[in-house]
């Protein structure tokens, strides 16, 4: 055989490096992998290391520990390793000098068999102490400038130990150390929840991984790849992952990489937690951002409501934004209904599965759009036992480079019926040129009101004419409004409105009677025959703070009561209910004035007490501003009714005097003339009833006030001026003053 020789020099170096090597390897078997957890969080530690034994470093002195770790008030813990011996420890040192007096409770769970107190601090009467694994307990009391604490071990190479402390006084802080003993890291725990002290031979996998692509977009595969990821001390079993961060894995793998599909764009928590051969874990977690699709295909449909018998239009629109190859387009259609391709944006066509192929690439950037008529069989073909029922359309895209399958986005729900919904129906009205023709619907046309359907519409409200294809439905007032809101908003119908803040809307009438107090004077007839007693004028003012849509005003008169419009300042009047529209947008600050006269039947009265000559029988006007857009109503306010009577009070019969002709002409001023005063004063002395106050004379007081008003020329619906108190006040007394 071979022989080789070793010089000594040789053998000396070879025996260094076995001695060398022998205690690195000693500690690296022996050193595990030590951790500290309180709550969800869980911090890896080094336990520090000395060649004292655990009571030798502990150093029992003066009643307290002189480790010098100890700090005032603050529950400092660490494990300790022996690195003579080997032994492994764990150290509670509660306060110090400097600190004030205290007292804790802790109960043990876990405690490995065999480990025992190696120092109780102190053992004397104040303090208890309970010991049989895994199970134990000791509660602590000290005095100010003292400290007390423990030694627990030895611990063993695997173990995990629950404390669960109640600091009652003279701790206010708590640390975990770990690392180098000269200079070592301070761990923060709370004083209220349970502490986890852990170690294991066994050291956990190191996790990382890495997504691809570099742009992540929905319904497009995302590849997670944790090749990276190590066992140092074995090797990793299985992976599993949780895609959206709700704590749940979704993927169990042994290989490190996994790939997964998302159906939502935004921000997603990826976390992926390895285990090695032995059971020991440990994950990484990324946040990715899922982007929108890379492709965008849209369908659109021209309605939302159909007829057995009618046809739509149906557009599928397709955005890619990257280079997309070998694509197809396939739409799913309810059993029986018919399609008319119109539009194949260049790609072959097979009628018999509803399928596009495009040859050619389409490029980022462009849009390709496929459109059809698709016609609803009649009522005996239609596949449904009654109506309405709904039917759904869905449709793939696929591309095959780069790989994709995306569903088709947008409109897929249509309502078949007997009848149109009312905004479908003027959204798809055709409307009659002249009026020897008709009305139609015509369904392929799109889902907002146009001008001219707006106009249509309006009529058709003005005239309760029957609008087509509805089941006999007539707009009303608030239908109306909608239909004008959608129409200046550019809104479609199968869409709600859009979202603003409510308005400040103000409304106010105002209106003018032909005598004072609001008074409507039945059964008078002026000098050429008119019912001016019993005729009366309404204005009313309205205006917002912000743009109002489909804006309309409804006033409610007595029954019989006959309206006749003056001014309408643009707005669409319905005669039959009183009713005015704006069908445009009314602008903010711009003030629309609505003017109509009112007249009164002519009727008899109940005869009533003339005490109170302005008021005979009220009868109420009651109002309301409304818009869609917001949608939103406010009362008018202002004058909200008028008194109909055939009798004035005595003070206007003598206002309207006419002394010329010594008639009643209600179309005279408030002021009372002197002329008026010299006809009151006639009446007075003859004691002779006064026309149209149904019985009343002037009497000596009224003779005074009608005398006093033409004297201070006061308005006779204000009040006379302020006199001092004398006779006239039936107040004052003849001992004032």
């Amino acid at each position: 055989m071979k022989v080789r020789k070793v010089s000594i020099l040789g053998l000396f170096l070879l025996l260094a490096v076995v001695v060398l090597l022998l205690p690195t390897t000693g500690l690296a078997q022996g050193d595990g992998f030590y951790t500290v957890s309180q709550g969800e969080t869980q911090v890896q530690i080094e336990p520090l290391a000395n060649a004292a034994d655990a009571v030798a470093f502990y150093k029992y002195t003066n009643q307290q520990a002189a480790t010098g770790l100890e700090k005032p008030n603050t529950a400092v813990m660490f494990l300790y390793k022996d690195s003579a011996g080997g032994g492994l420890s764990l150290f509670v040192i509660l306060g110090a000098t400097g600190g004030t007096a205290g007292s804790t409770t802790m109960t043990l769970s876990g405690v490995p068999t065999g480990a025992n107190f190696l120092v109780k601090d102190d053992n004397d009467l104040m303090d208890k102490w309970q010991l049989t694994p895994p199970t134990g307990s000791v509660s602590w009391t000290w005095n100010a400038g003292k400290g007390d604490g423990m030694v627990l071990g030895p611990l063993g190479t695997e173990f995990s130990l629950s404390l669960f402390p109640q600091f009652s006084a003279g701790i206010t802080r708590v640390v975990f150390l770990s690392g180098q003993l000269a200079s070592p890291t301070e761990v923060t725990l709370n004083l209220l929840d349970p502490i986890i002290v852990a170690g294991t031979p066994n050291e956990p996998p190191q996790v990382g991984f890495t997504v691809s692509p570099s742009n992540l977009r929905i319904n497009q595969p995302v590849t997670f790849d944790a090749s990276s990821s190590f066992d140092p001390d074995g090797q990793i079993a299985k992976y599993e992952w949780d895609f959206n961060g709700d704590g749940l894995f979704d993927s169990t793998t042994t290989e490190p990489t996994v790939s997964y599909t998302y159906a939502t764009s935004g921000a997603k928590s990826v976390t992926v937690r390895a285990t090695d051969n032995e059971g020991a874990t440990a994950r990484s977690t990324l946040s990715v951002s899922i982007g929108d699709l890379a492709v965008k295909v849209t369908r659109t449909i021209s309605t939302s409501a159909a007829l057995p018998g009618s046809t739509f239009l149906v557009v599928v629109r397709m955005e890619p934004q990257m280079d997309v190859a070998g694509v197809g387009l396939q739409e799913n259609l309810p059993v029986g209904w018919k399609i008319k391709p119109l539009e194949n944006a260049g790609a072959a066509f097979k009628r018999a599965s509803v399928q596009w192929v495009f040859v050619d690439q389409i490029r980022a950037g462009s849009t390709k759009i496929i459109s059809y008529e698709l016609s609803v069989p009649p009522s005996d073909q239609l596949i449904a036992t009654t109506l309405p029922v709904c039917f759904t359309l869905t449709g793939t895209f696929q591309a095959m480079t780069p790989f994709m399958e995306l569903p088709v986005e947008g409109d897929a729900k249509i309502e078949v019926s007997t009848a149109l919904p009312l905004k479908e129906a003027i959204a798809h009205l055709v409307p009659r040129v002249g009026l020897d023709t008709e009305d139609t619907i015509d369904l392929r046309l799109s889902q907002k009101i146009d001008p001219q359907q707006l106009k249509r519409a309006l009529e058709m409200w003005q005239n309760d004419e029957v609008v087509p294809w509805t089941q006999g439905s007539t707009i009303s007032l608030e239908q109306m409004k909608e239909l004008s809101a959608y129409a200046y908003t550019c809104t479609p119908v199968d869409l709600p409105l859009p979202l603003v803040p409510p308005a400040r809307i103000s409304a106010v009438r105002t209106i003018a009677t032909p005598v004072p107090c609001n008074n409507v004077l039945l059964n008078y007839y002026g000098p050429g025959g008119d019912k001016a007693g019993s005729t009366f004028t309404v204005k009313v003012e309205i205006w917002a703070d912000q743009d109002l849509y489909g804006v309309g005003l409804k006033e409610e008169l007595p029954t019989g009561w006959k309206v006749i419009p003056i001014e309408n300042d643009g707005l669409t009047y319905k005669r039959s209910r009183n009713e005015w529209v704006w069908p445009t947008k009314l602008p903010a600050g711009v003030t629309k004035t609505i003017i109509y006269q009112v007249e009164v039947p002519q009727t008899e009265m109940i005869e009533m007490a003339a005490s109170d000559p302005c008021y005979a029988s009220s009868n109420d006007l009651y109002g309301v501003v409304d818009s869609a857009l917001p949608c939103m109503e406010t009362p008018v306010t202002g004058d909200s009714g008028v008194d109909i009577s055939d009798c004035l009070s005595v003070l206007v019969a003598i206002s309207r005097w006419d002394v010329d002709h010594d008639r009643l002409d209600i179309t005279l001023s408030d002021r009372i003339s002197f002329q008026q005063v010299q006809r009151a004063i006639a009446f007075w002395l003859e004691d002779e009833v006064v026309p149209w106050t149904c019985g009343e004379t002037v009497g000596y007081h009224m003779l005074k006030e009608i005398i006093a008003y033409w004297l201070t020329g006061t308005n006779i619906c204000d009040p006379l001026p302020v006199i001092p108190d004398g006779p006239c006040d039936p107040d004052a007394s003849v001992c004032d003053g």
